[in-house]
């Protein structure tokens, strides 16, 4: 009888001083054979060369730079007294960056140092309270790791979904505080649509089967053509969205809970019309006072236009990648048009064109801030690409994942949103991430067009008699502030993807 394999391997092993200790992993990698060694000599003579210049330098340099213009760098020209919220929604974002970590990462991780050294290092080169800020920020990613523990089996991923979810909002609430245009007729444009958009609720929720109720939309789109602005946009945009929500729930009035959830939502329409008439008006002298976008800059304002990107192209993106594959030949001819419209210009040329063309697009009583119009150009241009990259893992979907959704009596929408579209974006994960990331690095291109982000403010600062010569400090320290952001995505990235099995199963 034939012995195992394991029992008839003359494979000889070896030594165990190779096999375990530092000095066998460096003979065997580093000195063995002849060509490593020469190697190795080589790359240490190269090491050492660069090492001593830049250790030198880095002695000599004149550090001060930074801890005197921290401030500036990191948000600009935002007023003093207001300071207060961007720290509160970096204690946040510790807080929940520390809790998720508790419940998700199970194994200790080396970047765990870095994310711990980051707000050190910060601290250290600060002066006053902002050091006692940055340390404050470090307690509180350290007390919600330890608190993101003990949630962990007492269902800890809900709670850290739900923390992430609401920070990006309240993060922009804090950053730009509140206050709404105090025009009357807004509130009233806004009144009429909330009207609109509830009475089509409850229509097509408790009487589905009454037709009259399109005949009054078609009254309301008639009277956004007969008037004038700025009614016209509000009625038109009213009709077309209650049109499609009394649509949507006359499809799904058989489902359980929809009459009730049309109750509750004419429930809140008095509390949130109150709320639109008067609540707005002390809110926006108090703490939460409105801050213009024009003081946005920055690391926030990079920061900024970064989030709000990702968030807006990636839906778009979806949307334009299923658009390309549809059997619709308008939509299919628009999304095609729109990617390599988009995709054939320099990412310059669409930031121009919202500076320059949105404004005259857009009526007369209608204006758009600089910073708005830049974010819509980053959302348009990222769209274009993410189409790209989502229909690239749409076309890797074999056609025997259609087919057995069919079989099983999908339909063609739940085949795409159940079936096809997960499997897809999980394919292409570290594609859509690395593209997150070259957009977070593609908003400094927003200084050309007269936005102080922190490349902007940074020219700023060097112009400074004060600081002449300090070139290399100041974009030393904008290059680690941008490697750090970028290697935080990158890391939670390949842990989505283990979490996902991505290449693995």
């Amino acid at each position: 009888m034939s012995q195992p394999a394991s029992q008839t391997s003359t494979e000889a092993l070896p030594p165990p001083t190779e096999r375990y200790t530092l000095w066998g992993w460096v003979y065997k990698t580093l000195l063995t054979p002849w060509y490593n060694l020469l190697l190795t000599v080589v790359s240490l003579w190269i090491l050492v060369a660069l090492l001593k210049g830049t250790i030198g330098w880095a002695l000599r340099a004149r550090w001060e730079v930074i801890p005197a213009n921290i401030r500036i760098l990191m948000v600009g020209s935002y007023p003093a007294e207001y300071v207060w919220r961007v720290w509160a929604s970096i204690w946040l974002v510790a807080w929940v960056v520390g809790f998720s970590w508790g419940v998700w990462v199970r194994r200790r991780e080396r970047v765990a140092w870095v994310l711990l050294a980051v707000p050190v290092v910060l601290a250290v080169v600060n002066r006053g309270p902002a050091r006692w800020y940055w340390l404050a920020a470090l307690a509180l990613a350290l007390v919600g790791w330890a608190v993101g523990r003990w949630a962990r089996p007492r269902k800890g991923g809900v709670w850290a979904t739900v923390q992430w979810v609401l920070y990006f909002p309240v993060f922009v609430l804090l950053v730009r505080g509140w206050g709404l245009p105090e025009e009357p007729a807004w509130k009233f444009t806004v009144a009429v649509q909330l009207a609109v958009v509830v009475a089509s609720l409850v229509a097509g929720a408790w009487a589905p089967r009454v037709p009259w109720v399109a005949v009054g939309h078609l009254a309301v789109l008639a009277a956004g053509l007969v008037l004038g602005p700025p009614w016209r946009g509000a009625l038109l945009i009213a009709a077309v969205v209650g049109f499609m929500v009394w649509q949507a729930a006359r499809r799904y009035a058989h489902l359980a809970g929809i009459k009730r959830l049309a109750l509750q939502v004419t429930l809140a329409y008095l509390p949130l019309l109150i709320f639109v008439f008067f609540a707005y008006e002390p809110l926006s002298r108090t703490w939460l006072a409105k801050v213009n976008s024009n003081h946005w800059g920055g690391l926030l304002l990079n920061i900024l236009i970064a989030v709000f990107g990702i968030m807006f192209s990636f839906p778009l993106g979806v949307a334009f990648a299923l658009g390309r594959r549809s059997s619709l030949p308008v939509v299919r001819l628009f999304s095609i048009l729109y990617i390599e419209f988009v995709r054939g210009v320099p990412f310059i040329t669409i930031l121009f064109m919202a500076q320059v063309m949105f404004p005259i697009l857009l009526p007369p009583e209608m204006s758009i801030d600089r910073v708005v119009r830049a974010i819509m150009g980053v959302i348009m241009f990222a769209a274009a690409y993410m189409a790209e990259n989502v229909r690239g893992g749409l076309q890797a979907i074999p056609k025997g994942q259609y087919e057995a959704a069919h079989a099983l009596g999908l339909s063609a929408t739940q085949t795409m949103l159940l079936i096809i579209l997960p499997q897809a974006l999980r394919n292409v994960i570290p594609v859509l991430v690395g593209q997150f990331i070259g957009l977070l690095k593609d908003t400094t291109l927003v200084t050309i067009v007269g936005l102080l982000d922190i490349l902007g403010v940074a020219q700023s600062v060097l112009s400074n008699p004060t600081w002449i010569g300090t070139q290399r400090e100041v974009y030393l320290f904008v290059a680690l502030l941008f490697w750090v952001l970028s290697y935080g995505m990158s890391y939670a990235s390949r842990r989505l993807e283990q979490a996902l099995g991505v290449g693995q199963r």
